[in-house]
């Protein structure tokens, strides 16, 4: 029995990290709920000077087979709707914008279903990710700002970032590419049993370890 759970452990813990060193394949393919017309500016910070002026919104496709909807979270690079790119890997985010990232996706993500909401999110999605650590997030000034011509979104946004709550069921990381734009990925926060039983099965691979070691 215990030969058969170490294995089992084994066989899990090699599954996972495959997954993780593997590519992911990722094609989107049109806006989710449409898009709003919207002007940001970036400078400053601890990213170079950068202009955009187009559409916001919530992106839908396929990742790895499977139905995915997702935001921009780089606005450096670009991507082709309708193209399959196989170079994008998830990696992690700074603490505190994917602590904060996640807060907004707990309170507000179920609530977008418009083109007026999806450019909010949007907005503060960025205004998250560009704003210098530390300062109050505000769309007016800072190293991120918007000044477009959709006040419904800007203002919603705004509204957002001052109220994103303290409770996150979600953790975000960034789904990136070398050479294309990246975007936000969430999982679940795992319930405080299933940190026991990974703990745990650590443990008892480093045991099974130890016990092979010494046998040699």
């Amino acid at each position: 029995m215990r030969r058969l759970l170490t294995a089992s452990l084994a066989s899990a813990c090699l599954a996972l990290c495959s997954a993780q060193a593997s590519a992911d394949t990722l094609q989107l393919n049109s806006y989710t709920y449409g898009s709003d017309e919207i002007s940001v500016h970036i400078s400053g910070g601890n990213t170079p000077d950068f202009s955009y002026s187009g559409g916001a919104g919530e992106f839908q496709g396929t990742l790895n087979g499977k139905a995915f909807n997702t935001y921009c979270l780089d606005l450096y690079q670009e991507f082709n709707w309708n193209t399959t790119y196989t170079d994008y890997a998830v990696t992690a985010l700074p603490t505190q914008v994917s602590h904060d990232l996640g807060l907004l996706v707990t309170k507000y993500r179920s609530s977008v279903d418009s083109a007026d909401t999806t450019a909010a999110f949007q907005l503060a999605a960025w205004e998250i990710m560009y704003e210098t650590p530390g300062t109050a997030y505000s769309l007016n000034s800072g190293a991120f700002t918007e000044n477009g011509s959709s006040t419904a979104a800007h203002d919603l946004a705004q509204q957002w970032l001052g109220n994103l709550g303290t409770v996150s069921d979600v953790n975000v990381s960034l789904l990136a590419s070398p050479d294309h734009q990246d975007f936000l990925v969430t999982a679940p926060v795992p319930e405080p049993s299933t940190y026991a039983m990974l703990v745990a099965g650590l443990g008892l691979l480093g045991w099974a370890g130890r016990r092979k070691k010494h046998a040699a």
